[in-house]
């Protein structure tokens, strides 16, 4: 009896034993598992609060965002507003070369177009009407002081009354033009068949003198109103070169230094012009006395100085409807 209760006893507590094992793991593995979703949701809660505090910073729309996030933000937005802004000025200077480029091109091929010769930069056509006369030795003295030449257009009587002039004028090299027989716009302009005959008579003068003839030709008042369509064509039939002038010098009018004067103003007009310019002045005493003036005007602002080419394209185009 005493040996059975004793085993019982110790088969008790065996399994005493084995409950409270059994009771021990189940309670770690409850601790185990408590602390295990403990920690997974203080992580998750880390992992959230991590990433809005980065989304807080670099995302300046967000509330609560702080005052240098904002700033930052701001400087992204200026600094890619800037790479815009040079961006379209780039594409902008390398249009506008690329324009001046193509425009000196058309340029350089206007240049070529141009009659040799004739509209060349800085270069001045002096004409004197209404000669020979008593003052045409003090003009060419003044010329060849100045070491050019003109043009000049000459009335037929005058040609006989002064042929010494006449005769200088050609051994000289300056250029010799008609410029009728009458001078009276009544008889001149009658018909078309009367410009030719004065211009026929005035030619023969010439011929008679210097044993040369010439085509330049410039009619009394300039082309304008007289010689019409029909004027002008029959004229060129003939082989006549028909020229007015493109400056005024007004001399007829003031006598005086101020045709000087009102003819410089003309010329810087035409600075940036392609017209040649023709300048009209006349064989006047008033004339002469103030051409130095204009001479020294022209030369010191680099003026070439030259006559009238058979050869070129003449001017047929008024300033003014007074002139004579």
């Amino acid at each position: 009896m005493k040996g059975y209760i004793g085993d019982a006893r110790k088969n008790a507590g065996k399994r005493e034993a084995a409950v409270l094992l059994v009771l021990a793991m189940i309670g770690l593995v409850f601790i185990f598992g408590s602390w295990h979703t403990n920690k997974i949701k203080a992580t998750t809660s880390e992992e959230k609060h991590y990433t809005e505090k980065i989304q807080n910073k670099y995302d300046p729309k967000l509330k609560g965002a702080s005052k240098e996030t904002l700033q930052l933000g701001k400087k992204e937005k200026q600094n890619n507003k800037e790479k815009k802004v040079t961006s379209k000025v780039s594409i902008k200077k390398t249009q506008e070369k690329q324009k001046k480029t193509k425009e000196k091109a058309v340029g350089a091929a206007a240049v070529h177009k141009k009659p040799a010769g004739q509209n060349q930069a800085k270069t001045v056509y002096l004409t004197f009407d209404d000669g020979p006369s008593r003052v045409s030795d003090g003009i060419m003295d003044v010329l060849k002081k100045y070491q050019v030449r003109a043009t000049f257009f000459m009335l037929e009587p005058n040609m006989l009354k002064f042929q010494d002039q006449v005769k200088r004028m050609d051994r000289e090299g300056h250029s010799q033009g008609l410029h009728g027989v009458s001078h009276d716009a009544k008889k001149i302009y009658r018909s078309k068949e009367t410009v030719v005959q004065e211009m026929d008579q005035a030619n023969r003068a010439l011929q008679k003198i210097t044993g040369k003839r010439t085509p330049l030709i410039r009619t009394p008042y300039g082309s304008a109103p007289y010689m019409k369509p029909d004027y002008q064509k029959v004229v060129k039939d003939k082989g006549y070169e028909l020229w007015d002038w493109t400056i005024d010098s007004m001399d007829w009018s003031y006598r005086s230094p101020q045709y000087v004067t009102n003819s410089i103003r003309q010329i810087k007009k035409m600075e940036n012009h392609t017209e040649p310019i023709v300048i009209l002045m006349h064989e006047r005493k008033e004339t002469l006395e103030s051409l130095p003036q204009l001479l020294d005007y022209l030369k010191k602002n680099g003026y070439t100085m030259k006559r009238i080419e058979k050869t070129m394209k003449p001017v047929t185009f008024r300033v003014s409807k007074a002139a004579s």
